[in-house]
């Protein structure tokens, strides 16, 4: 056997390797085993061969030129089978084929995709580009997909648009499915990093079920990416969420660590220590406002319930925000000072801050006539106190002025207090109430406001009054002033009529 005869037998061994692996591979898989046996036999008899994917076919038509046919886009298999068809036409394809002993084949060309750029480098986020393909073969059907190696540093939509997330370097992919032909576009993303983070705080203590936010803002405004994100060193003492939002789980201390997320390796951190305390979460105080009419009458604030119900402290401490208005006492009793609005505050001491707060009115605050430190009592020489006067208002009226506040005191004419005053008065009239004297809500019967005659007695939570009839009342407010009588009842609890 002679040299060329020799070489055109390993031609055809090697072209028939080379079909029935290629087309075993093509992307589509339209042609069966079964009919790949029978067209390489076919092939290697006669050397002309039409392939069709279309259907199974037997011996005798592949041996017809024409019957068996390829689809026109199936450019893998129709590359592979042109060396062996005597003349195959498709759209990009031109293969001629001479004597199979002389074999001269022009393979088919092999369809390339080509993008309109082949690196981008994005300075900034927020942008985007669009990459747009172009294929070598036209009037071909064409289907894209497209690929993003890391969607961390930067992703691609279906349309070939590319968007920036953080800094780094990745390929993005473009294919033509039909074809199996692809192209790379390198996107780098160099844009400015974060330099520092401030955090609101940097220590925080915590009771069990607490919750506290830290917040966190980037130093360099012209960072390009701002977002953050936040983790617990230890899960089961404290956890945070993506708003930096810290809750106590259990007694301990952990590290809450927010870090940048654009690659510079930034971060910050706050020590959380959680003690083993059930902190309050809400208080809620026995009255919503308090109106008080003058003074002398005082209110007790006190805490009426609260949560969680297993807190382990519920003391509070109690402070006003303009003593000029009313004050407060450590266990919660209010006392008016001069007309005006303040606020008295009850604050948690476990260390949870929990506070709530009581409106406080005052009102008709008159001129009082405080008590001079040296004051020597002096009985106007227009009163005479051993007279009973025709009603207990009347005989109240003469003391107003002069007769000081004392505690303790039971005297019309060297200083009383406030229900020493009204006992005083009483007895002048017949009537003993000094047995009562600390509860004259038991004097008498109650009546309602708009029965109320003048010489009624009006009870406050700590401090009694004499109604005077017109809406007012005659008193002795507190230490430091005289008897006075002034208007306005303000949150009384109850009207007693003695006498009938």
């Amino acid at each position: 056997m002679s040299f060329k005869e020799k070489n055109l037998k390993s031609q055809r061994s090697f072209s028939r390797s080379a079909v029935t692996g290629g087309i075993k591979k093509t992307r589509k898989r339209r042609i069966v085993v079964s009919v790949l046996s029978v067209a390489i036999a076919a092939v290697s008899v006669t050397g002309i061969c039409t392939i069709s994917s279309a259907h199974s076919v037997s011996g005798t038509d592949i041996l017809a030129p024409g019957k068996f046919k390829y689809d026109k886009y199936d450019y893998a298999a129709a590359s592979l089978a042109a060396a062996y068809d005597d003349r195959v036409n498709t759209n990009g394809f031109s293969v001629k084929a001479k004597n199979p002993d002389e074999q001269s084949s022009e393979l088919a060309e092999r369809p390339v995709v080509k993008l309109n750029k082949s690196s981008v480098t994005f300075k900034e986020l927020g942008k985007s580009v669009t990459l747009k393909p172009e294929f070598s073969i036209k009037d071909a059907k064409l289907k894209y997909s497209w690929k993003s190696k890391d969607e961390k540093i930067a992703k691609v939509d279906k349309n070939g648009k590319v968007t920036p997330v953080k800094n780094g370097t990745v390929k993005i992919i473009c294919t033509e499915e039909n074809s199996g032909a692809s192209a790379e576009c390198t996107v780098k993303v160099d844009t400015v990093l974060v330099k520092g983070i401030r955090l609101s705080i940097t220590k925080a203590e915590l009771n069990l079920n607490d919750t506290k936010t830290i917040r966190a803002k980037v130093t360099n405004k012209a960072a390009a990416n701002t977002k953050l994100k936040w983790r617990s060193s230890d899960k089961s003492v404290a956890t945070v969420n993506s708003k930096g939002k810290v809750k106590a789980v259990s007694a301990g201390t952990a590290t809450i660590t927010c870090a940048a997320t654009d690659g510079s390796g930034v971060k910050k951190t706050c020590k959380v220590k959680v003690n083993d305390v059930i902190g309050l979460k809400e208080i809620y105080l026995n009255y919503i406002d308090i109106q008080f009419s003058g003074l002398g009458c005082t209110e007790q604030l006190e805490l009426m319930s609260y949560s969680p119900d297993n807190a382990t402290n519920t003391q509070v401490v109690w402070s006003s925000t303009d003593e000029n208005v009313a004050v407060v006492d450590e266990n919660g009793v209010v006392y008016p000072v001069d007309n005006g609005n303040c606020d008295i505050v009850a604050t948690a001491t476990d260390g949870s801050n929990v506070k709530a707060s009581c409106p406080v009115t005052v009102s008709g605050v008159v001129n009082y006539v405080e008590v001079a430190p040296d004051y020597t009592v002096v009985i106007p020489p227009n009163v005479n106190v051993n007279e009973t006067a025709k009603s207990v208002i009347e005989e109240a009226e003469k003391y107003v002025g002069w007769l000081p506040y004392v505690w303790g005191g039971v005297d019309l004419t060297s200083g009383v207090d406030c229900s020493g005053f009204i006992c005083a008065v009483y007895q002048k009239f017949g009537y003993n109430l000094w047995g009562i004297r600390t509860e004259l809500i038991n004097a008498g019967r109650e009546v309602s406001l708009e029965e109320a005659q003048p010489g009624d007695i009006i009870v406050y939570r700590g401090h009694v009054a004499l109604y005077d009839g017109n809406g007012g009342k005659i008193h002795a407010p507190t230490e430091g002033y005289m008897v006075t009588h002034d208007y306005g009842l303000g949150n009384y609890i109850s009207i007693r009529r003695v006498i009938e």
